[in-house]
C-alpha cells in the first residue's frame, strides 16, 4: 500500500512523525532557515490528514486571509471529487470544514511575525487537521452530532495519501487562480459552500454573518450595525477537531 504522497512539481513534502504538530515543525525549522515556499509538511497518521504549507506569499499582510479560503476551498474540491456525490462539504467561518453539517476538521494560518506590518510578510503557514476516521479510542459513532470523520460519513475508502495529493494538487491550481484572478473567484466558491446550520464559529460572536469583504474579513449583523470582524485574528484557532 502506498504511503508516502507525491506532490505537484511545485512543492516539495516533508514527513512528520505521527503524534507531532506539523505547524509547529514548520514554525520551528523557519526559524532556523531550513524552509521556504512550497515546502509542505505532513503527518504520517492514519487517522487525520494533517499537513502544514509553508508560502510567501507578495501581497500585503491585511490579504493574506485570503489563502485561508483559498486552502478550504482547494479542500472543497478535492474531497468532492473523490468521494460519494451525495456528500456535502461546507464551511463555517474562519476555518471549520463541514461534512453533512458535521465537523470534520479545520484549517488555520499563521504568519511571521515582522517589524513591517504594512508589507509582504516573510513568510505564511496554512494549516489543516481533518479527521479520517475514529481510531481505537474514539466515541461511537454519531453520538457527537457536532463533530464526525470521513469514515463516519461513508468516504472510510479515501486514504490519508490520496486526499492529501488531492488537496495539494488542487491548492497549487487555486494558488494559480488567485494569483491570475484576485480573491473573487476564491470568495464566490467559498460562500457558496457556506453552511446553512452555522455561518460563523459562535464563541467569536453571536451577530449574523452576512458575507465576507474584499479581503476576506468577516461582515457581522450586530444590534449597532454591520461590523468587520478580521480573519487574521481568529484563523489561528486550535486545529484539534473535537476542540
Amino acid at each position: 500500500m502506498k504511503q508516502a504522497p507525491t506532490f505537484p512539481p511545485l512543492l516539495k513534502g516533508h514527513r512528520v512523525a505521527e503524534g507531532k504538530d506539523p505547524s509547529a515543525q514548520a514554525r520551528a525549522m523557519l526559524s532556523k532557515g531550513k524552509l521556504g515556499a512550497g515546502d509542505i509538511l505532513w503527518s504520517e497518521d492514519r487517522n487525520r490528514m494533517r499537513f502544514s504549507l509553508v508560502l510567501e506569499p507578495e501581497v500585503e499582510r491585511q490579504r493574506c486571509g485570503e489563502i485561508l479560503y483559498l486552502a478550504m476551498v482547494a479542500f472543497g474540491d478535492a474531497a468532492g471529487a473523490i468521494s460519494a456525490p451525495e456528500i456535502a462539504i461546507t464551511y463555517r467561518w474562519p476555518g471549520c470544514i463541514l461534512v453533512n453539517e458535521a465537523i470534520v476538521g479545520k484549517a488555520a494560518l499563521l504568519l511571521s511575525d515582522d517589524d513591517d506590518l504594512t508589507g509582504f510578510p516573510r513568510w505564511l503557514i496554512v494549516s489543516m487537521d481533518i479527521a479520517l476516521n475514529p481510531g481505537r479510542a474514539s466515541i461511537d459513532p454519531g453520538f457527537d452530532a457536532e463533530h464526525t470523520t470521513m469514515w463516519d460519513e461513508g468516504c472510510g475508502d479515501i486514504s490519508r495519501t490520496e486526499l492529501l495529493e488531492s488537496v495539494s494538487r488542487h491548492i497549487v491550481n487555486w494558488i494559480h487562480t488567485w494569483s491570475e484572478d484576485g480573491f473573487k473567484p476564491v470568495h464566490d466558491q467559498w460562500i457558496g459552500r457556506i453552511s446553512s446550520k452555522a455561518k460563523i464559529e459562535p464563541e467569536i460572536t453571536e451577530g449574523e454573518f452576512v458575507g465576507l469583504d474584499e479581503n476576506g474579513d468577516a461582515l457581522v449583523k450586530t444590534d449597532s450595525g454591520i461590523q468587520s470582524i478580521g480573519t487574521l485574528d481568529h484563523a489561528r484557532n486550535d486545529l484539534s477537531v473535537n476542540s
